[in-house]
């Protein structure tokens, strides 16, 4: 009877990710609901494999339960505990950080920056919290969170790659490297009006992993959208918010005021150093709640090879 089951399983976990692929099934409660038991189940039979938990806290999170997923969190960093950047560390995180370009007529300020180094890699993620998104003045969470990460060479320490999570895909470039490195080591990031979508420099020319549309396609719907009002445009928590972006698609582009993240990282520094990165910043890094997003970018270069481990 095991074989059974256990093939019987396999088919509903195949028939449940065909049905989230295809967009049959939305990744929503209904879906987190049904995960959470299986993710909770092999978190306790394999204190091995941390990701289970990480994915299991990640989800409660995601559906609300931000009490739970606090508890969650807290166990998993009892099992995979972060450790305390180094001075040396530091000053690299603090000598690639980035420089963001946003737009004249932004109107989300940013709030908080935090930083945290990978545990193994030559690699660091910076978070950023904006105020809220133009989009989402719905989902109860009083910040937009966006990443960027950095890989650098450890001998040479300069940089050696720039990546950034472009509306739930991650985006590379090489021109964003060669920049960095023109710029003292800090890549220049693009900030999107309103959305706050971190563009690298060549973003004109670059397209969206796992779709054939180009960022410049998408940026020239999100305009038109932006133009109408975005999402929810007579939501009450919009209505002290700009009523739209009333300007031409060159002034949606136009990324000319500079903010340095350096300054607020100078007033809190918020410094981590950590695999369990979204466990790091709700526990120890942010007095409020925010979206997780997706830790390291290998998780997506997993997603686009077919496989999550």
């Amino acid at each position: 009877m095991i074989e059974i089951y256990a093939g019987e399983f396999r088919t509903v976990s195949e028939a449940l990710s065909e049905k989230l692929l295809n967009g049959e099934l939305a990744a929503d409660s209904s879906y987190f609901q049904a995960v959470l038991p299986i993710l909770q189940l092999l978190g306790e039979t394999c204190p091995e494999r941390p990701e289970f938990s990480a994915w299991y806290a990640e989800f409660l999170h995601l559906d609300g339960n931000l009490r739970r997923a606090g508890e969650a969190y807290r166990r998993l960093l009892q099992a995979v505990p972060p450790e305390a950047p180094s001075d040396h560390e530091i000053s690299l995180m603090r000598k690639f950080c980035p420089l963001l370009l946003t737009n004249p007529l932004e109107y989300f300020p940013l709030k908080d920056v935090a930083v945290v180094h990978h545990p193994v890699k030559p690699l660091i993620g910076y978070h950023l919290f904006w105020e809220d998104d133009y989009d989402f003045p719905d989902d109860y969470e009083p910040c937009d969170h966006e990443e960027i990460w950095v890989e650098y060479d450890p001998q040479t320490e300069t940089v050696t790659r720039v990546l950034s999570f472009f509306h739930s895909r991650v985006i590379a470039s090489e021109a964003a490297i060669a920049e960095a490195h023109e710029n003292g080591g800090r890549p220049i990031i693009r900030v999107e009006w309103g959305k706050h979508g971190s563009l690298l420099k060549g973003w004109e020319e670059m397209c969206i992993p796992l779709t054939d549309q180009s960022i410049m396609e998408w940026m020239k719907t999100a305009y038109e959208s932006m133009r109408a009002g975005g999402r929810l445009p007579g939501h009450p928590l919009k209505r002290h918010w700009p009523n739209r972006f009333d300007r031409n698609f060159e002034d949606y582009i136009d990324f000319s005021v500079p903010v340095d993240p350096l300054n607020f990282l100078h007033m809190k520094p918020l410094f981590f150093k950590s695999l369990c990165v979204n466990a790091v910043l709700y526990t120890e890094g942010l007095p409020y709640n925010f979206h997780p997003k997706m830790e390291w970018p290998e998780r997506f270069g997993a997603a686009v090879r077919g496989s999550l481990v």
